[in-house]
């Protein structure tokens, strides 16, 4: 799937909530903006089939409306809208032969972590490191616009619990997330 970047103004587009607008201008001031970038650094135990993996990913971004959210300009307001088809890639390091594998893998993600992030395209980033042949780390990491701490946390642990599923066979729980609409109406009754 290629990313398509949504940047027309039409009845997909919505408003941003007061603090997307802030860190809008923020990141605008700031230059690079890699301060408003979130990570979530996991280890992952024992045995790991990449491939289902990277399907629950797929599937997570996919359900997760307002993490495939792209910002943009039109005369001077902000607008931003999900897009359709987001291409989602886990990048895949595999680390076994290095000296410390685990400090090589801390040190990638923050290095992927710091990497800016244009919001006309995913704000949003996924890396495998393997440092045995029994442990991963998994790093997801997003750009604060569109998720908060707890709201990578949910992305976390709705991964988790999707993987889990497709892993063991069991049925695959329903979504946990509303749309990106819902979200921001939600923001504007709570101002």
């Amino acid at each position: 799937m290629q990313w398509e970047s949504p940047m027309q103004l039409d009845e997909q587009s919505l408003p941003v909530t007061r603090a997307q607008l802030d860190i809008w201008l923020a990141h605008d001031v700031a230059g690079t903006g890699t301060e408003w970038l979130l990570g979530l650094f996991v280890k992952i135990a024992g045995t790991l089939d990449r491939d289902a993996l990277e399907w629950s990913i797929r599937r997570v971004v996919r359900e997760a409306e307002p993490l495939r959210a792209t910002f943009f300009e039109v005369d001077g307001q902000v607008y931003q809208k999900a897009a359709e088809n987001p291409e989602v890639q886990l990048a895949f390091h595999d680390l076994r032969s290095a000296g410390d594998p685990v400090a090589e893998a801390r040190d990638m993600a923050a290095a992927i972590q710091r990497a800016p992030m244009s919001f006309t395209e995913p704000l949003f980033r996924f890396a495998l490191f393997q440092t045995r042949d029994d442990e991963h780390f998994l790093l997801a990491c997003c750009h604060h616009i569109v998720l908060d701490g707890t709201g990578i946390a949910l992305v976390g642990s709705r991964l988790a619990s999707v993987y889990s599923a497709v892993f063991s066979g069991a049925p695959i729980p329903p979504p946990i997330f509303g749309s990106l609409a819902d979200l921001i109406d939600n923001e504007s009754r709570y101002e």
